[in-house]
């Protein structure tokens, strides 16, 4: 290849001629060769071609410099170093832990102090491997995410599960969130520490910890599932797939949590509700108050007959319309496209309590003798231990009011399983798209759940 350089003789091999060293010529020639390997060629290199270009090409480049704000002394008297990273003609700073003082620096306010400049220099180092990380040479990322990535605080034994766990935990607003924090025990309970790495809970993992809960059906279905979720999480926080950062590499996606048969164990049969429907109150008052007992026995009773409606949507449901009440579940709202909204009409069989417990502003009156929705539901939970012992079940639940439901409903009344599904206020996955064109309508559920009560209740 010949070079075409104005002002030098490109035949001439340097090794046979005797020169003083011409900088400018050196870095001239250097120019070219950088902009002849980046495929910028010219019949000439003339200076402007080269400045104009080179400076463009340098421009481009993601470069470090060590720096300070000349009018941000502290009042120490103390400048704060930053590294100052430039990359496509845009510039941002990014702080250290270092501090230097007037005898450190220069009369033009550059740092002199050596000390200063090998730890700036090894930050550097640190930096400009992990932007190789990145491939900027293939990859268009923005200058503000480059610098998120470099400055991330890494362990170098890889991201701790438990912390962002904890994080998460903290910051999350979902209905259950109790549930998360006891998985997360649990599980560190079972590795024997409190420090988890994301590398450490794989299928294999996954698999034993919900062997060692084979003794608690509930939790050897829930708990696994809690951790996946927040896994995903993570996965989703750290990876940054459209810019290639994949800091969490395997999946879960594979694992399957166990099912629990939480029918067989909750459900019961239509003799058992049609004894709890016969109890009689044991009429105690506290404070004025009916007592949990009576207050336990008649929530079961609405849940029942209002198509399993759960403790918190008895707590929070405001609105009445045409003796229909119409809620949003609390439980699936968030995740729902149609915010899970039901209308659910009420029966002669309720209506005496649906009158005895109304409410000021909501539908019934719970908000008002309970402060939040975890009292109530911790009354109700009191209540039902005394019920059951009336009836000679053990721990019997809330949720068995729900569960009944929809079990007669199928098994004893012979309702459509995809009627039950609408009544327990479900989606049916198979159906989603088609649901989108579909105006909802209410009345096939409050039909089916009449010929439930008329089934379980009517005399």
């Amino acid at each position: 290849m010949v070079l075409n350089v104005v002002g030098s003789n490109p035949t001439t091999h340097p090794s046979r001629i005797k020169r003083k060293s011409n900088k400018k010529k050196d870095f001239r020639f250097f120019c070219v060769l950088i902009l002849q390997y980046k495929n910028i060629t010219s019949s000439i290199y003339s200076s402007q071609v080269i400045t104009k270009t080179f400076s463009r090409l340098l421009a481009d480049m993601a470069t470090f410099k060590p720096t300070i704000f000349k009018n941000r002394m502290r009042s120490d008297k103390t400048w704060s170093v930053h590294i100052r990273f430039t990359h496509n003609n845009k510039i941002r700073y990014i702080p250290t832990t270092m501090y230097i003082s007037k005898k450190d620096i220069t009369a033009s306010f550059k740092i002199k102090n050596a000390n200063v400049l090998d730890r700036c220099n090894e930050l550097i180092k640190a930096y400009r491997e992990r932007v190789n990380e990145l491939n900027l040479e293939f990859n268009d990322i923005d200058i503000n995410t480059i610098t998120a990535y470099i400055q991330q605080k890494r362990d170098r034994k890889g991201v701790s599960f438990t912390d962002f766990a904890n994080k998460w935990i903290s910051l999350s607003t979902i209905k259950g969130v109790k549930n998360y924090k006891t998985a997360l025990n649990a599980l560190c309970a079972f590795v024997g520490r409190d420090d988890i790495l994301c590398e450490e809970i794989t299928i294999k993992t996954m698999k034993a910890f919900e062997n060692a809960l084979k003794d608690r059906p509930r939790a050897q279905s829930l708990y696994p599932n809690c951790i996946k979720t927040i896994f995903n999480a993570a996965k989703e926080y750290y990876n940054d797939e459209d810019n290639d950062i994949i800091r969490i590499k395997h999946s879960l996606d594979k694992y399957k949590p166990v099912d629990q048969n939480i029918a067989e164990k909750r459900a019961l049969d239509v003799e058992t509700i049609r004894r709890i429907f016969a109890l009689p109150y044991d009429n105690i008052k506290v404070k004025g108050k009916s007592s949990r007992y009576d207050l336990a026995l008649d929530c079961f009773r609405l849940s029942f007959c209002l198509m399993g409606m759960n403790s918190a949507d008895l707590y929070y449901a405001d609105k009445l319309k045409d003796n229909t009440i119409i809620y949003d579940r609390m439980k699936t709202k968030d995740r729902r496209r149609d915010k899970a909204e039901i209308h659910v009409k009420i029966t002669d069989y309720i209506k005496p309590l649906v009158e005895k417990y109304k409410g000021k502003e909501r539908v019934f009156n719970f908000y008002e003798r309970f402060t939040n929705m975890e009292s109530f539901n911790r009354a109700i939970n009191i209540g039902l231990k005394e019920v059951g012992k009336e009836l000679g079940i053990d721990k019997l639940q809330f949720y068995a009011a729900r569960h009944s439901m929809a079990t007669i409903a199928v098994n004893d009344v012979k309702i459509s399983k995809y009627v039950v599904n609408d009544m327990l206020n479900h989606t049916d996955q198979s159906l989603k798209i088609t649901e989108l064109y579909i105006k909802k309508d209410f009345n096939h559920i409050n039909e089916a759940n009449v010929k439930l009560l008329d089934y379980v209740l009517k005399e």
